[in-house]
């Protein structure tokens, strides 16, 4: 079982504004979007379309889909968009097998 207090204080922390820290992430679906199938949540439009611009400035660590290794993406990493969102890559090699098969290596996160 876990320990309640755990789970708000990490959901607490999941649901901060990525670009705006001080303010929460809403639950509203228009104000949310993938990268790496990882759901960030925003308290604005404004805060939203700013991620949406450069998702690398602001995405922090993601994990690549193909390896499963953590990493921070440069400003121009691989990429490839799969069904809801963009997903950065470690490498051009990894980035070549994700395309092949993406639904073998994409990522579902309930919203």
């Amino acid at each position: 079982m876990i320990d309640p207090d755990w789970a708000l204080f990490h959901m607490q922390r999941a649901l901060w504004d990525p670009v705006d820290p001080r303010q929460l992430g809403s639950l509203h679906p228009e104000l949310q979007f993938r990268v790496n199938g990882e759901v960030y949540r925003f308290s604005s439009e404004r805060t939203l379309r700013q991620f949406m611009k450069t998702p690398t400035k602001w995405c922090g660590t993601v994990r690549d889909p193909v390896t499963g290794r953590r990493f921070n993406p440069s400003r121009r990493p691989p990429e490839a968009y799969w069904i809801g969102g963009p997903y950065f890559f470690e490498s051009e090699s990894t980035k070549a097998r994700f395309v092949d098969d993406p639904r073998r290596y994409e990522i579902i996160r309930r919203m």
